[in-house]
């Protein structure tokens, strides 16, 4: 008995002695030499300054908390840190075998990065290049369990990121600020569902807002995303606007908005796009500035409100080794801006809801029959669409342009002619259709061509008349070198009637105007008139009315 008595004092003096050791360290030790290590190590490791304010340890919560991380240049200037960091862990869940963080809290998190001039950021020179490995021969690798761990809840609040781009002039610099961030749910077990919910303000002028659910884990992976960005301030972006395009950007909001979903590895996604008020400022020299039509795409995009709306739809296949998410959204905004340089009839189109079932697909030329000047109802239809669409787009200036085929058109020309003149003649006379078409030809070619012609087609018993006939029409309508005054003004009549119906429409006329004429080719029976668009410069149109 004396012996056991012995055994539980010594156990309980050793078990009073390791606990009071435990509160020793957690209350003095940790608090005391955790600042000097973070900050030796940390500046060692980072060959920059680092330094912390403090460093607490609960012991009975198992409760740690770092207080004032900074990290600096140099020159002395803040590149990252936070305010408080707080992780909460539950002791009574590691008898359970699991770990399980009741809390992470990370409180003024600061992150200043900036892109060098020579394309590299700061921040990543701040982290030594690793060391290489030489290659091993492949191992047979086992998979091992995950072990089992639970995040109840991830905090950051009041959080701060600015990134400065040096490689453009003027420096591009953007911030987010009053950062708020919330994961929940987190587990290394696939079926956990994670729920994150953020928001920020961009550049203190646009709202960000986020949320998610996935299952991270599993494979394959799940996700439901929403993004939002609202009312942010294009004119922050002016420095890209400008590398880019060659002028400054005046004013303009932007509102974005995009879903994502991820299920059986099937990639579902939509974009929309709102800008307001978008008007690029004066010119600036750069020597990167591409060589593309930006004003006219804007005017293209843009409504009486001064609105650009933009919806890009993406799909795609993970499962597919050539999927690359980059790829696919490059991709699909490349599609829509060459789709939008090069074919903006079709663009404005179908953004009006043109179709070929209602023959309405082509906006950008109308037909006619050779000779006409007048337009088939389904040609009308196009040019009232056409019409709406340059009320709805009050930027775009649309040139006619007249047009004729040299042949189908002259031809038509004159057979309608020939058809008039037979006519007129046999109302005159009482005669045959051979003395009046004999009539018309001496009148176009003179006597002497037309004793020719006749006696080619005498025989001893008379006259072939139907032959004859057949001659006489076929050099009426193709013998006469084409006139290309009267193409001229068949081309400027089509323009013109076209012109009328438009503005009846109650367009601008000074955003509508007659081209330059053209000589085209038919084709399928018709003869196309092609119209051009360009931006109108409402500036230079009032000095012409003045």
């Amino acid at each position: 008995m004396m012996f056991l008595k012995k055994v539980l004092s010594i156990v309980s003096k050793a078990c009073a002695g390791l606990f009071v050791f435990y509160l020793f360290c957690a209350l003095a030790l940790i608090p005391l030499f955790s600042p000097w290590l973070i900050k030796s190590q940390g500046s060692k490791f980072l060959k920059t300054p680092v330094s912390v304010r403090g460093v607490y340890f609960n012991p009975f919560l198992w409760s740690l908390n770092v207080v004032g991380l900074e990290v600096t240049d140099h020159a002395d200037q803040k590149l990252l840190g936070f305010d408080k960091f707080r992780i909460d862990v539950s002791f009574k869940d590691f008898l359970k075998k699991m770990a399980h963080v009741e809390s992470v809290q990370l409180d003024g998190l600061f992150v200043h990065a900036s892109l060098l001039e020579d394309g590299k950021i700061d921040l990543v020179n701040l982290v030594p290049a690793a060391t290489a490995v030489p290659a091993q021969p492949a191992q047979p690798q086992t998979v091992q369990p995950l072990p089992s761990i639970v995040i109840d809840k991830i905090v950051l609040q009041k959080g701060f990121i600015q990134f400065d781009d040096r490689s453009v002039n003027p420096v591009f610099k953007t911030a987010l600020s009053q950062m708020e961030l919330t994961v929940t749910g987190f587990s290394t077990q696939p079926e956990s569902i994670t729920k994150i919910d953020f928001k920020a303000f961009l550049d203190e002028k646009g709202l960000i807002s986020a949320q998610a659910q996935l299952k991270p884990l599993q494979q394959p992976l799940e996700l439901e995303l929403n993004l939002g960005l609202d009312q942010y301030a294009l004119t922050v972006t002016s420095p890209y606007v400008g590398k880019y395009t060659g002028r400054g950007l005046a004013d303009g909001k932007l509102d974005f908005n995009t879903t994502y979903r991820i299920s059986n590895n099937k990639l579902k996604a939509s974009h929309k796009i709102l800008i307001q008020r978008f008007n690029f400022g004066e010119k600036v020299e750069s020597k990167d500035a591409l060589n593309l039509p930006f004003g006219f795409a804007v005017a293209l995009l843009e409504d009486p409100q001064g609105r650009i709306s933009i919806s890009l739809p993406v799909e795609g296949d993970l499962n597919d080794p050539q999927f690359r998410y980059t790829h696919l959204i490059w991709q699909t905004v490349r599609n829509f801006f060459t789709k939008l340089i090069t074919k903006p009839f079709s663009m404005l189109g179908s953004m009006l809801g043109a179709s070929s079932d209602s023959g309405t697909d082509e906006l950008g030329l109308v037909r006619f029959l050779p000779g006409r000047s007048d337009l088939a109802p389904e040609e009308l239809n196009k040019l009232m669409l056409l019409a709406k669409g340059l009320n709805d787009r009050p930027r775009l200036l649309l040139e006619v342009n007249g047009s004729y085929d040299l042949t189908q058109d002259w031809k038509a020309i004159k057979t309608e002619q020939f058809d008039k003149d037979y006519a007129a003649l046999k109302k005159e006379t009482s005669k045959d259709e051979n003395w009046i078409l004999q009539s018309l030809y001496q009148r176009r070619f003179g006597i002497r061509q037309l004793w020719k012609l006749t006696n080619s087609f005498k025989t001893r018993t008379g006259y072939e008349h139907e032959k004859l006939n057949a001659e006489i029409k076929r050099h009426l309508g193709e013998d006469a070198f084409p006139d290309k005054v009267a193409l001229t003004a068949l081309a400027q009549e089509r323009a013109n009637n076209v012109l009328d119906i438009i503005l009846k429409e109650h367009v601008d006329p000074r955003r509508v105007k007659i081209g330059i004429d053209h000589e085209v080719q038919a084709s399928m029976g018709f003869v196309p008139m092609e119209f051009t668009l360009t931006v109108f410069d409402e500036p230079k149109a009032a000095n012409l009315t003045e």
